[in-house]
């Protein structure tokens, strides 16, 4: 097993608050570099930091396993420090607005209302039922990395796999059409060097035509009703205007469409890399195809595609890993970070696809678990233990430092560029 991250000898504390508290500033490059060994380095000397913004307000960051898991139970902590507004139009709050009126960033009650319209789509069952599809896409692509590697040339697994299958299937679940897919496809291509080069203003343009897209579709089901999952929304809106509005209806699918995919390209890809940086473990998977799921959850443990969280914020008074923290103080949980504290997990800096991972917050945890978890892990299984078997000779082409989209939330791969022979 290969130690991939040392506690890291910076951050160190720029201050310290009156209850001694340590400081460190968020803009830390460190953070981007390298984000387990920047909290490693943060837990080994305290177990609570604020983070401060160029702006002076800061953020508390607990760094423990269990202190952001308790966090993540707790109902003060809420993703809006108030009652949430009434919605308003797209008109009115322009594109940005959409982002508010889905579950991942919604509060109960509402929060509860939509994820229970949702939850039925997203089962172990009903993602079963896909699994002959996850099959037949994952050769499909297989069969084409194949064509474009066979004599030699490196591929990107990343361009080839990754996100090209999350994308299919969850373009199927929600029942976009294939003709329609485009501007989807230039979504991922966007996000993939959105802090790298790429502008707001590309991202927002994208957006509208997501926006524009849904909305042609859920046109299209008002006259002619489907049995998808766009479909069901729709018929739930129409059948009882007070269950969902127009605004959260094209909000939730459009965060469906997102989150549904996002999540599972970082698991792929960082699942693959792992494999290729730790050969022993490879070795393990590949002779016994059995431990396929618990490796799953150990990559999900060992690098989940969300490293941090949407700020919480507390709506009252309350207590967060030991502090005292006044109402409207912002929270900042790192998933990341506790699935790779050692109080829970020895050696976390180590792979481990014997390991029981059980417990990882890779999907979040409490109310706001992700729903889409038991279609990534299917996906991931089924493509990663395929891409093994059809190429025994799979290795990096380009060494195991392999680049990483430059964000301190998330853990996906640029590029993951690898020899099939």
């Amino acid at each position: 097993m290969q130690h991939t991250t040392a506690p890291a000898e910076n951050p160190q504390p720029s201050a310290a608050d009156a209850d001694g508290v340590p400081v460190f500033q968020l803009i830390d490059p460190g953070l981007v570099q390298d984000q387990y060994g920047f909290f490693a380095g943060l837990r080994a000397k305290a177990p609570v930091w604020w983070a401060e913004l160029p702006d002076g307000s800061r953020w508390l960051v607990p760094t423990r396993y269990e202190d952001i898991r308790r966090a993540h139970l707790d109902p003060v902590l809420r993703q809006k420090p108030d009652p949430e507004d009434d919605p308003v139009t797209d008109e009115e709050g322009g594109i940005w607005r959409i982002y508010n009126e889905h579950p991942v960033v919604s509060d109960p009650p509402k929060h509860t209302r939509l994820r229970k319209l949702l939850s039925g789509a997203f089962t172990a069952r009903q993602t079963e039922r896909l699994r002959p599809r996850v099959e037949e896409t994952v050769e499909g692509l297989l069969d084409s990395l194949a064509r474009q590697g066979a004599d030699g040339t490196p591929v990107d697994l990343m361009e080839g796999l990754a996100w090209q299958l999350p994308l299919v299937l969850i373009c199927e679940l929600l029942g976009v059409p294939e003709e329609r897919r485009d501007v989807f496809h230039d979504w991922s291509r966007n996000a993939r060097d959105f802090t790298g080069g790429s502008t707001h203003e590309g991202r927002e343009e994208i957006a509208y035509r997501i926006i524009d897209v849904i909305k042609d579709l859920v046109e299209e089901r008002r006259v002619t009703p489907t049995d998808d999952l766009l479909g069901q929304m729709v018929q739930a809106r129409d059948a009882d205007e007070g269950r969902l509005t127009e605004m959260e209806l094209i909000s939730t699918a459009f965060i469906v469409l997102l989150a549904g995919f996002e999540t599972s390209v970082g698991l792929i890809g960082n699942g693959v890399n792992a494999l290729l940086r730790n050969p022993g473990q490879r070795a393990l998977v590949e002779n016994d195809a059995a431990l396929l799921p618990a490796a799953v959850e150990e990559f999900l443990r060992f690098d989940p595609s969300l490293f941090l969280t949407n700020v919480r914020i507390a709506g009252a008074p309350t207590t967060v890993a030991g502090v005292d923290i006044r109402k409207g103080q912002p929270v900042l949980l790192s998933l990341g970070a506790a699935n790779r504290d050692p109080e829970q997990f020895p050696d976390p800096d180590e792979l481990d696809v014997t390991r029981n991972a059980t417990g990882h917050l890779a999907f979040g945890y409490g109310i706001h678990h992700c729903m889409g978890a038991p279609l990534a892990r299917m996906e991931a299984a089924i493509a990663i233990g395929r891409l093994l078997e059809r190429f025994p000779g799979l290795r990096h082409a380009e060494g195991p430092d392999v680049p990483y989209i430059p964000s301190p939330i998330s853990r996906t791969p640029l590029n993951l560029l690898v020899r099939l022979d």
